[in-house]
């Protein structure tokens, strides 16, 4: 176990019409002490902006100035049942609805000499375990979409190859709040006991 972990929770703001984003909540928690962990952690979060051009570039200011050893990015996806942990990123974009710039990019590289895909660094099958056995919804996922996610992903990923910082990020279903019909949900309380559960397993 390393001395003072540093751990660094994204997440993001709103985006494609709707007024919520189960990951800005998940944020706010934890910077209104709502989120219990280990005491030798040391956590830090970000919110980011759902836009290609400046996602990536407030997500690295972060990382530089807090140098965490692990980073847990989260996003939401309408149409999925569980907390979907991502074994990899694609290297490309391509944009089915308007980022909150009304950029909307397709079908294009996020690398123009990178590999297909990069895989997560994160000990998922564990954080899977971890969150199966807290009785919560967990999945490992092999698409990580072709949105803002994606690109945040990749380009984190990519950026540390040559160092030992555990990266990953991990989509969550709505909540039951932004749901119309029968897509499924998981209520926040169900989401932050999540990220309870992934802390606590990364502190061993």
């Amino acid at each position: 176990m390393i001395d003072c972990m540093r751990v660094l929770i994204s997440g993001f703001e709103p985006f494609g019409g709707r007024d919520l984003n189960p990951t800005a909540f998940l944020i706010e928690a934890l910077r209104h002490g709502e989120i219990s962990y280990p005491p030798e952690l040391v956590v830090e979060s970000v919110l980011l902006p759902v836009t290609f051009q400046e996602s990536y570039q407030k997500l690295r200011h972060t990382i530089e100035a807090f140098n965490p050893d692990v980073v847990f990015a989260f996003g939401q996806a309408a149409g999925r049942a569980a907390i979907e942990l991502e074994l990899r990123a694609e290297n490309r974009i391509h944009a089915e609805v308007m980022d909150n710039n009304g950029a909307r990019p397709t079908d294009m590289k996020i690398s123009e000499h990178g590999a297909e895909f990069l895989p997560s660094t994160l000990p998922l099958q564990g954080i899977e375990s971890a969150l199966k056995d807290g009785g919560l919804p967990a999945a490992l996922s092999r698409s990580a979409g072709t949105f803002v996610c994606n690109y945040i992903f990749y380009r984190m990923l990519e950026e540390n190859l040559d160092t030992l910082r555990l990266c990953g990020f991990i989509h969550v279903p709505l909540l039951p709040e932004q749901v119309q019909g029968d897509l499924p949900s998981l209520p926040l309380a169900e989401l932050k006991r999540g990220l309870e559960l992934m802390l606590k397993y990364i502190n061993y």
